[in-house]
């Protein structure tokens, strides 16, 4: 709605391919499954995700807030998307996942949870398999109405599953929020995960340093299957 036309719909927009035919990330999907688990489960997504995820994998360093609080000690964020570098440490980040869903937690958590989704600890097997290909390979490319970096190729040895991402057996997520930037990796044939978070400094290069300094992790502890991004 705009802000002159209370109860007034934005018009339709075009769609990119037909449903079904192809792919492009949005992160609003984990709004619209915030909403749906509620409402199916009957029960705050807050309270869900305590009973079912960091209870039963014993995080009890992370903690679900409502607000930008952090509990100390924070690790203080810092970012120039605004044009001057600044401190983003407590900016609201409420905007990009659903409510119930604003997560913090420990790096010893970060590792836990990495091994977790990685391995399907939470999950049947059958549920697992489909949650890291749920369709999605084969998906993608560009189009005569989505450019290569939209509608971006899922692989085989690259792609995007249910809320994570596979990369060469690797299985990852690597959020990045103003200045804050992690990444959780697991590698099944080897048992190993990797957890890292950091922050940007007024040098730092233009994307998720986190990635960066997992990358050559890997090269040393799993150098016949690092993990590559590029």
């Amino acid at each position: 709605m705009d802000a002159g036309g209370a109860g007034r719909h934005l018009p339709a927009q075009p769609l990119w391919y037909e449903p079904g035919t192809g792919w492009s990330y949005s992160h609003a999907n984990f709004v619209l499954l915030g909403t749906a688990l509620e409402r199916i489960t009957g029960t705050r997504l807050d309270r869900l995700l305590e009973e079912r995820v960091m209870g039963p994998l014993g995080l009890r360093n992370t903690r679900n807030s409502f607000t930008p609080e952090i509990e100390e000690p924070v690790q203080h964020a810092f970012t120039a998307s605004r044009g001057t570098y600044e401190e983003s440490t407590f900016w609201n980040p409420s905007w990009t996942t659903a409510p119930g869903a604003v997560l913090t937690m420990h790096i010893c958590d970060l590792e836990r949870s990495a091994r977790a989704v990685g391995s399907g600890e939470l999950l049947s097997r059958r549920a697992f398999l489909e949650q890291l290909d749920p369709g999605t390979v084969g998906l993608g490319g560009a189009t005569a109405t989505c450019p290569a970096d939209i509608c971006l190729l899922n692989t085989e040895a690259k792609h995007f599953g249910m809320g994570v991402i596979v990369i060469d057996d690797w299985v990852l997520q690597n959020p990045s929020f103003s200045g804050y930037a992690a990444i959780q990796a697991y590698l099944p044939q080897q048992d190993l995960s990797i957890a890292v978070s950091t922050t940007r400094g007024p040098g730092a290069p233009d994307e998720n340093t986190a990635q960066i300094i997992a990358e050559r992790i890997s090269e040393l502890l799993a150098p016949e299957n690092p993990l590559v991004f590029g």
